[in-house]
């Protein structure tokens, strides 16, 4: 279940040199980022979307595709070991 999004959910950052931003502290640790983690950067719907890429493969595809993908991914992977 999603929770509602509030003004604390939101930062402001400025684009560096070298195209870099810095996320704050809070948002990387309520997604559970920790230095040296990997993000999936897509551009949607005029913005840029950060998501974390997980330690497997399907957890990685399910950020980019629909819910439910990533069971199917798993499945094939297990069909390939048969």
């Amino acid at each position: 279940m999603r929770r509602s999004v509030g003004p604390e959910d939101f930062a402001t950052v400025r684009l560096r040199a070298k195209n870099q931003l810095t996320v704050p502290a809070e948002v990387l640790k309520h997604v559970g980022a920790a230095e040296g983690d990997r993000f999936l950067v897509t551009a949607e719907d005029g913005g840029i979307r950060l998501q974390p890429i997980r330690a497997s493969y399907a957890g990685a595809m399910a950020a980019v595709f629909p819910h439910g993908a990533a069971d199917e991914i798993r499945a094939e992977r297990e069909a390939w070991r048969e």
